[in-house]
């Protein structure tokens, strides 16, 4: 996977074209300022860990007491996605949910039993699968179920290469399921695959997948570097009649790599919706009408065209220009918004697309050094297209339980690697009324766990809306009273990867993921990962969605409303910096140089109208800077240059 990035406040948007900060719930907490710290996760090294055995956390077992949340199953492998979740949980024509997740029992080596874990319930108790139900190693399922009751699902096989997509499907009322592989491209393999159903008549399947990396012994295939591609059956899998076929756009004319996970799919009747979340490239939804004959696409996200495609490697750099329109929230000038990786798309019932994901800043400011990534970013983030290009809304986050306006984050060592935001994991579903419901994972600021860096736990969250998007409601903690009718565990448990049914009934439900170790036992800044392997429970909850909150606000962007003037500019020994602010508000007033450091900074008690301050360009060195001054939810922000 490409580089990623590391640690700041609760940020948003930038470049290109001003992007703008819509809704935002009020309990939505602010990170301190930390220091970015480079680190570059490799999908090879993910798909070929090998562990060490330890023995699991020994606090609280498996089998605690628990009355509303229901166990579903077990798995010793805690990475159930390397960024966007997939399709995994889904009702039977009885109403009964069916789960699956990547299964493995192993601890002490590469986990050659690995493959999906399967559980349905049946009234009231789930049946999970003590092995894996494909008959060769596989991991990182996607499953749904057609609407003649077939039930579909596909796995990336590792037991031989190039590696394969093998696909499952059982009739309803079979026992057993039948096993095939996807046709995939001559001498390439392919990983990590995303499937759902539609259509029609819902009896269509649609996929992606990308080929094999060159980090796990691919190669560049079309030019991309696990590039995405699409299957499509009408018959249940029995043929496909669309094979490993590239969606205009979603080619090389765009982008030049796709990491592990990093895109999503999903499909209402004969609409369907698919997105990569790269960190150095266009945010762009891609959408077909007609059941995946034709493609067009919309962009979320207008990344800086100078950066698209940015590699970051060690040598590498750009500029301040090269960002292009200066972003306030920006932990540097040189850090530009994208997404974090994990993201999740969704095609309402109106034929429009929706796009969740964690906010993240990506930079370079040193050439000897790789690119940068920020985890401490908080905040989910909400796109649809009529917002248009570059408007986005927080709609959720990491929460602030003791009312101080900011999370108590300290250092980057507080935060257990997921290489995402404090805020992703995202998975949405509707009902039959057209309302969203959104699952996350955060950070929750008042439980830390045991380990030696008393790393933050997760919780899961919901957030609703009411009106396909335009407002939402506050998000609410499930990982609490009544979900969890043992309280004593609450503050000893980490709990992540929701997992979403796409469409609900009169009930609402998800499936996530539980062990009492903060982060993932599988990645981390050792060989040894992040903390020991362990039994990791799959839990599912369902509750009433009126027990969602629905206090909404109205979606509004902020777009820089204060008009500042640098005269002269260029200058050699002193400016004067006019800006139009209300009176007797605290202005701060900020001076940035090309890789971010801040160099000057003065807290102004203005008067009504335009007020004017003499910025010293004699104590600067030659070059250009950027001048912010911030009053209240207002800025303003200009370039200025000092030349002797």
């Amino acid at each position: 996977m490409q580089n990623k990035y590391a640690l700041m406040l609760l940020a948003l948007f930038c470049s290109g074209s001003a992007i703008a900060q819509g809704f935002q719930p009020h309990n939505i907490a602010k990170v301190p300022h930390l220091q970015p710290a480079p680190y570059q996760k490799s999908a090879a090294a993910i798909e070929q860990f090998t562990p060490s055995l330890e023995n699991p956390h020994p606090i609280i077992s498996g089998a605690s007491n628990r009355d509303i949340e229901e166990m579903v199953g077990l798995t010793r492998w805690d990475a159930q996605s390397y960024g966007c979740v997939a399709s995994r949980v889904y009702y039977q024509p009885d109403g009964q949910p069916t789960a699956t997740w990547t299964f493995a029992t192993d601890g002490s080596n590469a986990f050659p039993e690995r493959g999906t874990g399967y559980s349905a319930r049946s009234a009231g108790t789930w049946s999970p699968s003590n092995n894996r139900i494909e008959s060769e190693r596989t991991g990182f399922p996607s499953a749904s179920i057609l609407a003649n009751g077939t039930e579909v699902l596909v796995a990336h096989a590792t037991g031989f290469t190039p590696f394969r997509l093998m696909f499952l499907s059982r009739a309803q009322g079979a026992t057993t399921w039948t096993e095939s592989y996807l046709p995939t491209p001559l001498g390439q393999g392919c990983l990590w695959p995303h499937l759902v159903v539609g259509g029609p008549d819902g009896n269509t399947i649609h996929i992606i997948a990308i080929t094999t990396p060159v980090a796990n012994a691919g190669t560049v295939y079309q030019g991309i570097n696990g590039h995405i591609l699409y299957w499509r059956s009408n018959d249940g899998g029995a043929t496909w009649d669309k094979s490993f076929e590239i969606i205009p756009g979603l080619d090389n004319t765009q982008y030049t790599v796709h990491g592990a996970d990093e895109y999503g799919i999903d499909a209402n009747g004969s609409s369907i919706a698919v997105a990569a979340f790269p960190a150095w490239n266009d945010l762009i939804a891609f959408k077909s009408y007609d059941n995946g004959d034709t493609w067009e696409s919309v962009v979320a996200r207008d990344f800086p065209d100078a950066l698209e495609n940015y590699a970051g490697a060690v040598g590498q750099t750009y500029t301040v220009d090269d960002v292009g329109t200066p972003d306030p929230d920006a932990p540097d000038s040189l850090a530009v918004f994208s997404s974090d990786g994990s993201g999740n798309v969704l095609m309402d019932n109106n034929g429009e697309v929706h796009l969740f994901f964690g906010q993240m800043y990506f930079s370079d400011t040193d050439p000897a050094e790789g690119s940068s990534f920020y985890p401490g970013q908080n905040g989910l983030i909400h796109w649809k297209e009529s917002f248009g290009a570059d408007n986005f809304q927080v709609i959720g986050g990491a929460l602030d339980y003791d009312g101080d306006g900011q999370l108590g984050i300290t250092t980057i060592n507080d935060i257990a690697p997921y290489y995402i935001s404090l805020s992703g994991m995202p998975s949405s579903g509707t009902d039959d009324a057209g309302n969203i419901y959104v699952g996350y994972a955060a950070i929750h600021e008042l439980y830390r766990s045991s380990n030696d860096n008393q790393q933050f736990f997760r919780h899961v969250y919901m957030v609703k809306s009411l009106d396909n998007g335009e407002t939402w409601g506050n998000p609410l903690d499930m990982i609490t009273e009544p979900f969890i009718a043992d309280t004593v565990l609450i503050p000893f448990v980490e709990c992540v990867f929701p997992m979403l049914p796409r469409h609900f009934g009169d009930k609402i439900g998800l499936v996530y993921q539980q062990d009492y170790e903060a982060g993932i036992a599988l990645i981390g800044p050792t060989a040894a990962g992040n903390h020991p392997h362990s039994d990791n429970n799959l839990l599912w909850i369902e509750l009433d969605p009126a027990q969602i909150p629905s206090t909404s606000k109205t979606f509004s962007p902020n777009t820089p409303s204060l008009n500042v003037r640098i005269a002269p500019n260029p200058a050699a020994e002193q400016a004067f910096l006019t800006a139009n602010v209300e009176a007797n508000t605290d202005v701060l007033v900020e001076i940035f140089d090309l890789m971010g450091k801040r160099v000057f900074q003065n807290n102004l008690s203005p008067q009504e109208g335009a007020n004017t301050l003499a910025l010293p360009a004699k104590n600067l060195q030659n070059g250009t800077y950027w001048v912010r001054v911030t009053q209240g939810r207002q800025f303003g922000i200009t370039k200025w240059v000092i030349a002797k």
